[in-house]
Order: structure tokens, then C-alpha cells, then sequence
């Protein structure tokens, strides 16, 4: 008679342990609010902090159509279009030289949707009044400062100034 009143006490106390947990409310720690963009304004506008870090990043670009018409233009048509877009992705993060600034710049370009092409503009790092990477320098410019004319030739250098 001691085992089985030792198993039933043994039961009963299972049961009021158990019952005494699922009485128990769970309260569950309320979230805290994410800020996911914020404004950086220390370099001007358009830039916001890279989450979790101290760095402004800025994106920007623009699409251009042109559409040039006179005899055979086109090769074997009257006209051609010709579209270009172009994304910029500028970094700035201050360090004990000034702002250490990144800067990536892709173009692409279609004829006529028959010639299509990806390219790499400019990639570089400014610091402290050096620059070095791919960029245009003011000789690569022609008289006007001209360089944007779709299906020219344009030239870039690996350099630092």
C-alpha cells in the first residue's frame, strides 16, 4: 500500500505543478522600434546612414532617350533611337583626414534595342584631396565639356590626382 500511495501522491503533485504553469500568463517583451532609414544631412541632401553604420550612402541616376532622324542614320532606316541610364552610388564616411568618399557609376546603353551595352564609368576613393581609381579627367573632356553624346567615344583613365 506505500508504493501505490506513493504513486498516486507522486500523480497528484504532477497534476497541481503542471496545472500551476499553464495558469501562469506569458507575457512577451514588446518590440523595440526599428529605425530602418534614416537622413543623413552632414553631406548634403539625398544621402541616408547605412544601417548599422556611421556611413551616408546617396543613389542616384537618370535614363535619357534621344532619337536622331536624317538619311540613314540607322544603317539601313531614316532614324534610330538610342536610350542610356545611368545609376550612381556615392559613400561618404568621416575619418581624422576628412570624408573618405566612394564613388560608383554604371551606364548602360541600347540602339535600337539591337546593340546593348554595360559598363563601368567611374570607380574611385577621394581622401584628403586624393583621388585615385577610374575617372574622367578635364582632359578628357573635348572644347564644349562634352561627354555625354551617346555612341561616342569617351576616355577613361586608371590615375590618382
Amino acid at each position: 500500500m506505500n508504493i501505490k500511495s506513493l504513486l498516486l501522491g507522486s500523480a497528484a503533485a504532477l497534476a497541481v505543478v503542471s496545472g500551476a504553469q499553464a495558469a501562469d500568463a506569458i507575457v512577451a517583451a514588446e518590440p523595440e522600434p526599428v529605425e530602418y532609414v534614416r537622413v543623413c544631412d552632414a553631406y548634403g541632401t539625398g544621402y541616408f546612414y547605412i544601417p548599422g553604420t556611421e556611413t551616408c550612402l546617396k543613389i542616384e541616376g537618370y535614363i535619357r532617350f534621344q532619337v536622331n532622324v536624317g538619311e540613314d542614320v540607322g544603317g539601313d532606316s531614316d532614324w534610330d533611337a538610342v536610350t542610356r541610364g545611368q545609376v550612381q552610388f556615392t559613400a561618404k564616411s568621416d575619418t581624422e583626414y576628412g570624408p573618405l568618399t566612394g564613388v560608383i557609376v554604371m551606364q548602360f546603353n541600347a540602339d535600337n534595342a539591337s546593340t546593348q551595352e554595360a559598363k563601368l564609368d567611374s570607380a574611385y576613393l577621394d581622401i584628403a584631396g586624393l583621388r585615385a581609381g577610374l575617372f574622367y579627367s578635364w582632359w578628357d573632356d573635348g572644347l564644349s565639356g562634352e561627354t555625354d553624346d551617346i555612341g561616342s567615344v569617351e576616355t577613361l583613365h586608371n590615375s590618382i590626382r
